[in-house]
């Protein structure tokens, strides 16, 4: 009893320490300066990356900064927040331990959102927008990424981490200095907990537009303006990639199209005359149903890591015009000459993981799904296009000239994508003496090295199928020797033209093995971008952001032409599976891009976002509204547009996670 009574006591009778201004005061501090550093970054993004907010006027950029603030606010609670409001608790701290751990914890969250800023920051140019479901590529491939930004941003990281120790010295300074001064008059238990419960109620506040309001997410910004420039200033990186981790279990669920009439529309966008559905309980796996002799040519399908149609002469539309001739790509500009190419092909995403799983799988990742994918997802069944090579006796190979781990692609490919070989980095030897060690592989030697293998496929009379994935055009763009430094390296695009010419060169050695070893007339040779390159050019506008290089180029079995429908990363299974008349079934969110009767689209990840690019149309949504059109939002037009690209993802998403992709 006696114990009790103390207790009781010690609670309700105690007098606490009034150490409220002090509190106070550091939570101001880190608020303010919080806030100020969420404006100095908008106010960056407009003076080094001005054209991305061109359209906008000064008055627009004005309110983007105004209403930006409610979103900086809420990171501001989200991540301090919580730390300000424990440190209001009414605890004795005669020893000022607790205000002293609440402040270093605040000063860590500091330091953690100016990192996710400066990431969002560097990252910008690549997608033109805020960083979301892109954090979950950023884990996946951390190893790469510390390393990158530790050899090239290891001043500015010094600058930070310096800062918040020296941060960390003065608060406790100031602490030490204050604590005693602040400390009288004590404060009554309920007293103390008043103002508790007022910091729980700001906080809630800076979390929540009002009480009754749910918490705050992206997809309000379109309540504040109908511009996707005036959007992204609005916004912030560690808003957006925050309420992607926090939302992602429920993405797949934003979008409220019923799941019946959405499969029923997809089948109807996919299904061309010769096709059937092979089972009625995999909805979206198809059959040629009019397959004929089997066509034994050999396939290479080469991805090609960041490659621009800008930079490419042969596929740049003002080339032509005498207006821009980089020269760095002849043996790729020879090879479009006799090729089919598709002049609107479009990349599912803005990142290498969406390229090869399109490309690969037939999959077109939608928001949500990566994280869910863990990579191309060993959880769900899919077409593995090697297997069907594997069944009429080809030779089939992987190889990607980063590291083997490299979004863990070397043993997806082998153990559940069914090719027989597969290689990275490490299995290739070096031919040549670099300047620098490249993280992400060597071209040349990948290329040889795939060429070498074929070349022995062909002498053994097997015929084969390659998956190669290049990568020294990769940012940061490392010098290679200085037999490919065509331009000064003294600026980003520079770097990137002269990995560009050394790509080139890679391939022409490919091609020019081809020819010495007998195998280039009886093989399809498939070139195809994985996404752009958005760190050299600003890329604006949806189009132009999403448009890639993706040709065919087979001249003794393909007649070359320019193909103007609208085609993706999607299409190139179904693509491969006419022209070589399997007989086989697939699942594949892509038609076959040679069918002009077809109906052509590209369905696109944009983040959050998805896209439907149908001609010179497209819509970008939230799975709630559409967020930009170049469509009026009132025409059949986009109505149609609209509820195919609602259909075509509630589809995918739903059929997924059925597990009925592919039997």
């Amino acid at each position: 009893m006696k114990l009790f009574k103390d207790i009781l006591g010690r609670i309700f009778l105690s007098q606490y320490e009034n150490d409220i201004k002090l509190k106070v005061r550091i939570s101001l501090f880190y608020v303010c300066f919080l806030l100020i550093v969420f404006a100095c970054f908008r106010l960056l993004f407009c003076l080094v990356y001005p054209d991305a907010f061109a359209s906008l006027s000064f008055l627009e950029k004005l309110k983007a900064f105004a209403f930006g603030l409610r979103f900086d606010i809420n990171i501001v609670g989200i991540f301090v927040g919580y730390f300000i409001a424990a440190m209001f608790l009414p605890i004795a701290d005669k020893q000022k331990l607790l205000i002293k751990i609440f402040t270093v914890l605040m000063t860590i969250s500091t330091l953690v959102i100016l990192l996710f800023l400066c990431g969002d920051f560097f990252y910008f140019p690549q997608v033109r927008r805020h960083m979301s479901e892109e954090i979950i590529m950023a884990y996946m491939e951390k190893g790469l990424i510390i390393r990158y930004a530790f050899e090239n941003y290891w001043h500015i990281l010094l600058v930070l981490f310096g800062g918040v120790l020296l941060l960390i010295r003065a608060q406790f300074k100031f602490i030490n200095k204050r604590f005693l001064i602040s400390a009288n008059p004590k404060l009554s238990l309920f007293k103390s907990l008043g103002i508790f419960l007022c910091v729980g109620c700001a906080l809630f506040l800076s979390v929540r537009a009002s009480f009754g309001d749910r918490a705050i997410n992206p997809n309000q910004v379109f309540s504040m303006t109908n511009s996707f420039e005036s959007a992204q200033l609005m916004l912030n990186g560690v808003f957006t990639q925050y309420q992607f981790l926090m939302g992602v279990d429920r993405q797949n669920e934003i979008n409220q199209y019923p799941f019946d009439k959405a499969v029923k529309n997809a089948q109807k966008l996919l299904l061309s005359e010769n096709e059937i559905i092979a089972d009625e309980n995999y909805p979206l796996m198809r059959r040629n149903k009019n397959a004929k002799k089997f066509e034994n040519y050999n396939v290479v399908i080469i991805l090609l890591e960041s490659w621009t149609p800008y930079y490419i002469d042969s596929l740049n539309d003002s080339a032509g015009r005498g207006m821009a001739k980089f020269k760095v790509t002849s043996n790729f500009d020879a090879i479009v000459r006799d090729s089919i190419v598709f002049s609107n092909a479009y990349a599912n995403g803005l990142g290498s993981l969406f390229g090869i799983s399109a490309s690969l799988t037939g999959i077109p990742l939608m928001p949500g799904m990566v994280y869910n994918a863990n990579s191309i997802d060993a959880t769900a069944k899919k077409t593995a296009l090697a297997d069907e090579f594997n069944k009429r006796g080809y030779f089939t190979m992987f190889a990607q000239s980063d590291n083997r781990e490299s979004m863990q692609m070397a043993d997806l490919a082998k153990n559940m994508l069914k090719f027989q070989e597969s290689y990275g980095l490490e299995d290739i030897p070096l031919k040549r003496k670099y300047e620098n060690d490249i993280p992400t592989g060597y071209d040349f030697e990948m290329l040889d090295f795939a060429a070498q293998k074929a070349a022995a496929a062909r002498k053994k009379a097997r015929p084969f199928f390659m998956y190669l994935f290049t990568g020294s055009t990769h940012v940061p763009f490392f010098s290679t020797t200085k037999e490919f430094e065509k331009y000064p390296a003294d600026s980003m695009e520079n770097k990137y033209l002269n990995t560009l010419y050394y790509a080139d060169k890679a391939i022409g050695n490919f091609m020019d093995i081809a020819k010495k070893e007998g195998y280039f007339d009886d093989t399809i040779f498939i070139f195809m971008a994985d996404h752009t390159q958005g760190y050299t050019r600003s890329l604006n506008g949806v189009l132009e952001r999403f448009r890639i290089p993706f040709i065919i180029y087979a001249p003794k079995i393909l007649q070359p032409k320019n193909i103007k429908w609208t085609v993706s990363q999607s299409d190139l299974m179904a693509t491969i599976y006419h022209i070589m008349n399997f007989d086989g079934d697939f699942s594949d969110i892509g038609v076959n891009a040679l069918d002009e009767s077809a109906n052509h689209f590209a369905l696109l990840n944009d983040g959050a976002n998805i896209i439907l690019i149908d001609g010179s149309d497209y819509i970008r949504h939230n799975r709630e509204t559409a967020a930009e059109s170049s469509l009026n939002a009132e025409t059949e037009r986009f109505q149609t547009m609209q509820e195919n690209l609602l259909s075509l993802d509630k589809a995918i998403t739903g059929v997924f996670k059925k597990n009925k992709w592919y039997k």
